[in-house]
């Protein structure tokens, strides 16, 4: 009966649905944030195999010698020694010079003409008769007096013929008219003729004498017009200009023009304000093609300046030194010399237009190798002699000049110093280069 009557009442505990959510036991809910239980296992297995991995390639870093080479070489690079120069690897290896003492010339530049110092114009002494031979070309050096061209002379020695006759005739016209005046004037003294008879005979003869004295003339004239037909060189020189030729029938222009003993000068003009540098008897060096020049010394100096408002100079060159009138040349005057400090071209870098050369500083022995370090240093230059150049600031005399590849390297830069002997004892020698100096390190 409990049973049945248990069973048919409704039970008190039973809410509506309405409330139920707020009735449920808060034991049936877990935290969100707590792990799965069956995750656990995984990461033990994964941290597992992690470590496993990183101890086998570990070993494998180890067993390479090329990565344990550049760990090495890394840490090297950023340790700093006792010393307080940092134990980078070099950057090249590289042979150094020190600068040198020289006498460079002072000298001053400028342009001009190679000129004939003096000249002379060989003109004919006939004239409207034909060139018959030339016996000489440009360039020939002659002696005063030697034949440089013949005229045609055949009429000349035809009218030489005639003269000759002519003389011949007067001499017997004058012959004669003196021996009739012989024989006839002294009858005047006794009377046998009049005065003005013995007038008459004084005067034939006078006159036959004067014809004489101009036959004879005609014969000089002659003779000489036929001399005249060799045309000589009237001085010593160089054939600069020929303008004759055979068959050409002179008119009195020049047939030829000498250098007086083919001395040329070379002329050059200059600014007033340098011109008081230069003095009669300053040395000058004038170029020449292929690389030859001539020497010669200043002779005259213009004592007015030109239409440009330059100062012309005129010096005399040496003979015989393969220069030539017309030539237009550079020359330098020869001012003196003075010592300067000179390095080899090829240790100048250029930059960014400035001139530097990379000194080796900080030098000292590791390793049983010479390191050093790069310091960059701007220099102001001068003349180029030859393979080096002046340094008008001069650098300390034991300064170790990188001698070669410098445009390769950087201020500060580490180099490894591969000098010679004779570099290491502080003789200079720059002005041979044997062998390349720069070597990139492996």
């Amino acid at each position: 009966m409990s049973d049945v009557e248990d069973n048919n009442r409704p039970v008190e505990s039973e809410l509506p649905p309405y409330r139920q959510t707020d009735a449920v036991d808060a034991s049936a809910y877990k935290p969100a944030s707590k792990m799965p239980p069956w995750l656990i296992p995984v990461l033990i297995a994964v941290l597992v195999v992690g470590v496993l991995l990183g101890r086998y390639w570990g070993s494998d870093a180890n067993d390479d010698p090329m990565d344990s080479q550049n760990f090495a070489t890394s840490e090297a690079q950023s340790r700093v020694g006792a010393d307080g120069i940092t134990t980078e690897q070099a950057v090249l290896s590289v042979e150094t010079v020190l600068p040198s003492q020289d006498n460079i010339g002072n000298t001053l530049s400028a342009d001009g003409t190679i000129s004939a110092k003096d000249i002379a114009n060989v003109s004919p002494k006939v004239n409207g008769v034909a060139i018959e031979q030339v016996l000489v070309e440009e360039g020939a050096r002659v002696k005063a007096g030697q034949v440089l061209a013949i005229f045609d002379t055949d009429a000349m020695e035809q009218q030489v013929v005639q003269a000759q006759a002519d003389v011949a005739e007067a001499e017997a016209t004058l012959a004669n008219a003196s021996a009739d005046a012989a024989r006839v004037l002294p009858l005047l003294d006794i009377d046998a003729i009049s005065k003005q008879e013995a007038d008459r005979y004084r005067t034939s003869e006078i006159r036959a004498e004067t014809a004489l004295q101009a036959a004879k003339a005609r014969l000089s004239n002659q003779q000489l017009t036929l001399n005249n037909a060799k045309v000589v060189a009237p001085v010593s020189g160089i054939i600069s200009d020929k303008m004759a030729e055979v068959g050409m029938v002179s008119g009195g222009e020049p047939l030829f023009t000498i250098i007086k003993n083919g001395i040329l000068e070379w002329r050059a003009d200059i600014d007033p304000k340098l011109v008081g540098e230069i003095n009669i008897g300053t040395p000058v060096r004038v170029s020449l093609p292929q690389e030859r020049f001539v020497m010669g010394e200043v002779r005259r100096i213009a004592p007015t300046a030109d239409n440009n408002r330059q100062i012309t100079i005129y010096a005399s060159l040496a003979a015989d030194s393969g220069a030539r009138a017309g030539m237009y040349r550079t020359g330098e005057f020869l001012l003196g010399s003075e010592n300067l400090q000179t390095v080899p071209n090829s240790a100048i870098v250029s930059n960014d237009g400035y001139d530097y050369v990379m000194l080796v500083t900080n030098i000292n022995s590791r390793d049983g190798q010479t390191m050093g370090r790069i310091l960059q240093q701007r220099v102001t230059l001068g003349e180029r002699i030859g393979d080096s150049v002046a340094v008008l600031e001069p650098l300390p005399a034991d300064s170790r000049l990188v001698k070669q590849g410098g445009s390769f390297l950087n201020d500060g830069d580490l180099v490894r110093v591969v000098d010679t002997a004779n570099n290491v004892a502080g003789k200079v020698t720059d002005k041979v280069a044997n062998n390349p100096t720069v070597q990139a390190t492996s």
